[in-house]
């Protein structure tokens, strides 16, 4: 029928629409990616920090753990990995650093209440912001209690 016919055309004409539509689309240019962020000059105290915390895990993978203790310094390497690169790039803020300044300096002198105390310190105000490598700096430093 003559209904039957027009909405066949209708129907091919929709359909070659599409497909130019289509075709125009995957010519168009797709935009260029935006640019890896600029790393941002460290301060002495970032650089501190970064040094420590993998130093800290350096000094842990050199003694015997068994497999629990190996996975958690696997998350504390992670999370140490992760604040170097927020460092790097300009995502932690002074007053974070100098507490992780302070958290490591606390480990090294085998100070753990202290390191515990900063470190509840930084989950209770900062962890929305720091919660990818806040865990594997508590991990590290309960490991570092317990072995070092």
């Amino acid at each position: 029928s003559a209904l039957e016919a027009e909405v066949a055309a209708l129907r091919k004409a929709r359909i070659a629409s599409l497909e130019s539509e289509l075709a125009a689309l995957r010519q168009a240019e797709t935009p260029a990616p935006a640019p890896p962020p600029e790393p941002v000059p460290q301060s002495p105290e970032a650089v501190a920090v970064a040094d420590g915390f993998s130093s800290i895990v350096a000094h842990l993978e050199t003694l015997p753990l068994n497999g629990s203790e190996k996975r958690q310094l696997a998350e504390g390497a992670k999370g140490v990995d992760k604040l170097k690169e927020k460092l790097t790039y300009g995502g932690v803020e002074a007053d974070v650093v100098n507490a992780c300044h302070q958290l490591c300096g606390a480990v090294f002198a085998r100070d753990y209440a202290t390191a515990a105390s900063v470190q509840l310190a930084l989950v209770n105000s900062h962890w929305s912001a720091h919660k990818d490598w806040l865990k594997g700096v508590k991990f590290l430093t309960q490991m570092a209690q317990k072995k070092m």
